[in-house]
């Protein structure tokens, strides 16, 4: 990959380019990612990134557009992906920090589903098997790769994901730079208003390209999951009318508190130090729309609500009742595999012990009186 580690060399031309040189290949599909690359591209120009967080973030840039280039090329090279259903895919949304993750990965135990794993949805092109989901060279190297960094990493990030465990739909959407992703990464004013009211449907249709490219190799009925679901929720719902939605619901102010601490970690990486300031002010009133988008277009929608609490109370028995309300079996064996998932706990490395809305200047009581409408309609329990 290239060194963009000076302000002059972050363009868009000069990451489209990179990327041609990496796959060999020029038709990046539709034009629509250009708007959104060309606003993060302004905001890694500013003096607030390091040169180290600029290199970094415009060289995954051009990672994600490589795997568009091989997704789009391999639609062209075999035009019936296009017409490949995926049908009622189940799709775990809500506010961000309320169990998304962990209710993503119990799923994945159970094979009838088919879940997006980390490593797959930015190394798409060739796709794996069925026999070679976790098997793969793409996915035994990442693994050794996590294994290796993450024990140095101090303190640890407070989310973590498995290059053989499910993952975030982010990754696909970040491939049209189309994603909350860039915002949490770079703090810039116009990409925060680009992404609050774009049109993302070019968005949801490249992530379905996406899919029908894993699902020709290894197919299965999807378990996706993304927090930010629910706030691009009219995108997601006319691209895949019949999602199975899943509402994971937490009090508010924890939520907050939790995700304004995962942005600070992703602030250190990319500025140096968090900027509070701008986490603060920014974070509170996105979270109200993403509760707020999907109360006003699920009406009618057939949603199973899962609450934080509930499930930490009884996680396997959450998983019941997810499996009663999609009308699935819920076998012995796989239950059991998730008996032994909860008792590994692979996730502990990245939990943090404590974070709190006043290390932002907040408050508890002042976040879910915003939130009091989504706290009052769906019964959240708060702490």
């Amino acid at each position: 990959m290239g060194d963009f580690a000076e302000i002059a060399t972050v363009t868009p031309e000069r990451i489209c380019q990179e990327a041609v040189d990496v796959a060999g290949l020029t038709d990046f599909g539709d034009d629509a990612y250009l708007d959104g690359l060309s606003l993060l591209c302004e905001g890694l120009r500013s003096d607030i990134m390091t040169s180290g967080g600029r290199n970094m973030l415009a060289n995954d840039s051009v990672k994600y557009l490589v795997n568009r280039l091989r997704v789009v090329d391999l639609h062209a090279r075999r035009p019936e992906l296009a017409s490949a259903p995926v049908t009622a895919p189940v799709v775990i949304l809500g506010l961000p920090r309320t169990g998304t993750t962990a209710m993503s990965y119990l799923l994945g135990q159970d094979p009838q589903w088919r879940s997006l794993l980390n490593w797959e949805a930015v190394t798409s092109v060739p796709p794996p098997t069925t026999a070679t989901l976790r098997t793969d060279q793409r996915c035994v190297e990442l693994l050794e790769f996590q294994r290796m960094v993450l024990p140095l990493l101090d303190p640890p990030p407070p989310h973590w994901e498995w290059a053989d465990g499910p993952t975030e739909c982010t990754f696909l959407l970040a491939q049209d730079f189309k994603a909350a992703m860039w915002e949490s990464r770079v703090p810039n004013p116009a990409y925060r208003e680009f992404i609050s009211s774009v049109d993302m449907s070019s968005a949801y249709t490249y992530h379905r390209m996406c899919l029908q490219v894993l699902q020709s190799e290894a197919p299965g009925r999807w378990v996706l999951k993304m927090p930010a679901h629910a706030f691009f929720i009219d995108a997601l719902l006319a691209v895949y009318p019949d999602a199975r939605i899943i509402w994971t619901h937490r009090d508010p102010a924890t939520s907050a508190a939790s995700f304004m601490n995962l942005l600070a970690f992703s602030h250190t990486l990319s500025l140096g130090a968090p900027d509070v300031s701008w986490i603060a002010g920014t974070t509170p009133s996105r979270l109200l729309d993403q509760v707020h988008r999907p109360m006003e277009a699920l009406v009618g929608h057939d949603v199973h609500h899962v609450h934080y609490r509930d499930y930490l109370a009884g996680p396997l028995a959450e998983v019941r009742r997810v499996y009663d309300w999609l009308g699935e079996p819920l076998e012995p064996e796989v239950e059991q595999a998730m008996a032994e998932w909860l008792a590994a706990d692979p996730l502990k490395a990245s939990r943090q012990a404590s974070y709190s809305l006043e290390d932002f200047g907040l408050d508890r009581t002042t976040i879910n009186q915003q939130f009091a409408e989504y706290i009052d309609t769906f019964q959240v329990a708060v702490d």
